[in-house]
């Protein structure tokens, strides 16, 4: 859901920067949408390992693999809270 939320959100922020908004719109919407490469290119290598059939649950890798899910989704979590932030100084910006 996020990656649809992110993808959506890059391109409205894309509209809005063609459409005259202003270049804060674009390095918003631009940061939201890094989750999405984040995400298939760090995070889905962790998600197969953790999920595959191999992989014993009580394992010490399993404990690992999860730690790092953790901090991955942290860092994506925090690029999302960014990219919001950015809106926010774009909003601000706009009614002043």
């Amino acid at each position: 859901m996020q990656a649809t939320l992110a993808a959506t959100g890059f391109l409205a922020a894309l509209g809005a920067y063609l459409l005259g908004a202003g270049t804060t719109w674009l390095i918003a919407g631009i940061l939201l949408g890094l989750v999405i490469p984040f995400t298939l290119t760090v995070i889905l290598p962790t998600n197969r390992r953790l999920l595959s059939p191999a992989l014993a649950k009580d394992s010490p890798e399993a404990r690992q693999l999860l730690d790092r899910w953790g901090k991955l989704h942290a860092v994506r979590s925090i690029l999302s809270f960014i990219s919001f932030f950015v809106f926010l100084c774009a909003l601000s910006q706009k009614s002043r």
